[in-house]
C-alpha cells in the first residue's frame, strides 16, 4: 500500500499544481465599443476590460491594433485599478506608421493589496481609447499576441485569453455634396432667364404688330 501512496502522491501534486496555476490564470481581456455603427466622422469609443481573473493584478502591457486608413486615433486614458491612491506606472507609445498602440500600467511594489483587490472586484477597466472614423466600411480592433500579458503580485506573468471587437461605419446621410444643389439652382435660374427672355420676345413681337 504503501508503494502505491508514493506512486500516486506525484501525480496529485502536479493535478494540483496545474488546477491552482488554471484557475490563476483564469482572465479574459476583452475590447468593447460604445456602439455597433458609426457614422463618418463620429468619434469611435473602445474600452479595454479585463474579467474574470482569480489573482491580484499588480499590471498589464498589450499592443493595440487598427485600421489608420479608416480611424484616427484620438486619445486614451487608463482606468484605476492599479491605483491605490498615490498612483501607478503608466506608459503609452503610438506608432502611426504600423497602427499600433501599446499599452502599460503597473501597481507600486508597496500599493495597498486590499485598496486594490476592491477596485478589482469582478470586471474592471484597463484603458480607454478614442477614435475619429475617417472612411465607411466594416473595421477591427484587435491586440498583438506577442506583445500581451498580465502580472500578478505572486510574481506571475502570463498570457490571458482576449476578444477583439468588430463594428461598422456608414456615411453620414446628412453630408450631401453641395455642388448638386448649386447645379439644381443654377439650373433653375437659366429656366427662369430663358423664359423671361422669350416673354420678352413675345411682346416685342406684339408691339412690332
Amino acid at each position: 500500500m504503501k508503494i502505491k501512496k508514493n506512486i500516486l502522491l506525484p501525480f496529485l501534486l502536479i493535478g494540483a499544481f496545474l488546477f491552482s496555476a488554471t484557475q490563476a490564470q483564469a482572465a479574459v481581456i476583452t475590447i468593447e465599443t460604445d456602439k455597433l455603427q458609426y457614422q463618418v466622422g463620429e468619434k469611435v469609443t473602445a474600452f479595454i476590460n479585463l474579467s474574470d481573473t482569480n489573482s491580484l493584478i499588480s499590471g498589464f502591457f498589450l499592443a493595440l491594433h487598427y485600421q489608420n486608413s479608416a480611424l484616427a486615433l484620438d486619445s486614451w486614458s487608463y482606468g484605476h485599478a492599479f491605483d491605490d491612491g498615490l498612483g501607478s506606472y503608466q506608459f503609452g507609445d503610438h506608432d502611426v506608421a504600423n497602427s499600433r498602440l501599446a499599452l502599460e500600467d503597473y501597481a507600486d511594489w508597496a500599493a495597498d493589496q486590499a485598496i486594490l483587490a476592491a477596485l478589482q472586484f469582478g470586471s474592471f477597466r484597463l484603458a480607454t481609447v478614442e477614435f475619429t472614423a475617417l472612411s465607411a466600411g466594416q473595421f477591427n480592433l484587435g491586440f498583438d499576441p506577442a506583445y500581451f500579458g498580465l502580472l500578478t503580485f505572486a510574481g506571475d506573468l502570463f498570457e490571458p485569453d482576449w476578444q477583439n471587437a468588430s463594428f461598422d461605419v456608414v456615411a453620414n446621410p446628412n453630408a450631401v455634396p453641395a455642388t448638386p444643389v448649386i447645379a439644381l439652382m443654377l439650373g433653375g435660374l437659366l429656366l427662369l432667364g430663358g423664359q423671361r427672355r422669350q416673354q420678352q420676345r413675345t411682346i416685342q413681337k406684339a408691339v412690332a404688330a
